[in-house]
C-alpha cells in the first residue's frame, strides 16, 4: 500500500489485515522514524500475506469480506493498538479454504460492491451489513456458486461514483454506481 502522510500524528493509525484474517492497528507515531533498512509494519505467519492497509483516525468501522462470500462489519476500537513488530489478532474466523479477499473503511450511506471471478456484481448499502464484534463468522455478503463465482474483491462507493473493473485479459469496463 502506498499512504500520502503529512505528519505522523499518534492520534492516527494504520489498520492492516492480512489474507488468513489477522488484522492490526498500530499508531502512526511508530513509523516516524524510518531507517534505510526500512522498518518491521506487521509480522507475518509463515504463508499469510499482507493484503490491505488503511489510513484511520481510531474512530472508523470496518468491513471484513471473504472470497467464499461472507463479510464483518465492526468498530474499529475492537482491535486494541498493537506494536510494529505484532501479528494481530482475528479480524473474522474463516472456515477451510477461505481468505479475506477486502477491507474498506464504511460509513452509513456507504454502499459496498461486491465483485465476484466470474464478473457477477451487486451493490449493497452500508445498513445492511450490522454491526458486530470483531472475530466472529460475520454475515452472508454474496451467495457464492460455481456459476457466480467466488468474491474476488469489494469496494465502498457513493451514488455519484464511476466503477472501472478490469479482467484479467486487461479488459476495462466503466460503469456509474447509480447504474
Amino acid at each position: 500500500s502506498l499512504m500520502k502522510v503529512r505528519e505522523f500524528d499518534p492520534k492516527h493509525y494504520l489498520v492492516m489485515a492480512t489474507k488468513q484474517g489477522l488484522i492490526k492497528r498500530t499508531s502512526l507515531d511508530a513509523y516516524k522514524n524510518i531507517r534505510k533498512t526500512g522498518l518491521i509494519a506487521i509480522s507475518l505467519a509463515e504463508g499469510d500475506e499482507l493484503s490491505y492497509v488503511h489510513l484511520t483516525d481510531g474512530e472508523q468501522q470496518l468491513l471484513v469480506a471473504t472470497q467464499n462470500g461472507m463479510a464483518i462489519r465492526f468498530a474499529e476500537t475492537d482491535v486494541r493498538p498493537l506494536g510494529r513488530s505484532a501479528m494481530g489478532v482475528k479480524a473474522i474466523r474463516l472456515r477451510e479454504g477461505d481468505c479475506i479477499v477486502g477491507m474498506e473503511i464504511i460509513k452509513e450511506g456507504d454502499s459496498v460492491v461486491t465483485v465476484t471471478d466470474k464478473g457477477q456484481g451487486r451493490r449493497t448499502l452500508a445498513s445492511e451489513y450490522p454491526l458486530q464484534s470483531r472475530h466472529g463468522l460475520g454475515k452472508i455478503n454474496y451467495k457464492v456458486s460455481d456459476v457466480k463465482g467466488q468474491v474476488c474483491g469489494i469496494k465502498v462507493v457513493s451514488e455519484k461514483d464511476d466503477l472501472i473493473l478490469i479482467s484479467t485479459d486487461g479488459v476495462i469496463i466503466r460503469i456509474a454506481v447509480a447504474d
